[in-house]
């Protein structure tokens, strides 16, 4: 089924080249949300991984992760759990700071997000250098999970992200493309 559905967004995501800036080629992921019955496509098949995985709950990354991750929490009949950018979220938490190539940034989850039984499932969009997504598992690792695996949409497999995370991490993906 993955690799049917990995044919098909092959067809269905529109690529803008030199966006956002020039030599990178970006994969416009509204081509999937645009288009309701291949959406539907893209979550049912994930779904299906959270079940045979017993994934306990959902976490995406913000932004585009809460699209995917948000339908999948709910199809799966599961928890969500927003990774958010810092200053987001109230009450306790715990923060992650990792580097971007221009600079630092932080992600955040609620310190009672995760308990020690969960094995989580964290959802985004892509993964390209992987920095966002070593993040998110150091932030979850914080509430010392069962688990903690990866699924992503798009692997950007010029970019190397996905093998550094691989290491570390059971990691899944749909479709590979170049960045």
């Amino acid at each position: 089924m993955i690799k049917k559905l990995s044919e098909q967004l092959k067809k269905e995501i529109r690529v803008i080249p030199n966006f956002p800036k020039k030599g990178i080629l970006f994969q416009d992921i509204t081509s999937i949300t645009d288009n309701k019955k291949l959406f539907k496509q893209v979550i049912v098949a994930l779904s299906q991984y959270v079940k045979q995985n017993t994934i306990t709950k959902i976490a995406g990354i913000e932004a585009r992760g809460f699209i995917f991750g948000a339908a999948l929490a709910n199809e799966s009949c599961l928890p969500f759990v927003p990774i958010r950018k810092a200053s987001k979220l109230p009450g306790e938490i715990y923060k992650q700071k990792y580097k971007l190539e221009y600079g630092e940034d932080e992600i955040q989850i609620h310190k009672n997000a995760v308990i020690k039984s969960d094995k989580v499932l964290i959802i985004d969009d892509l993964i390209a250098t992987g920095g966002t997504a070593q993040a998110a598992a150091k932030l979850i690792s914080k509430c010392k999970p069962k688990d903690i695996e990866f699924y992503f949409i798009i692997n950007l497999n010029n970019l190397d992200g996905f093998k550094k995370l691989q290491k570390n991490y059971k990691a899944k993906f749909i479709l590979q493309a170049e960045g």
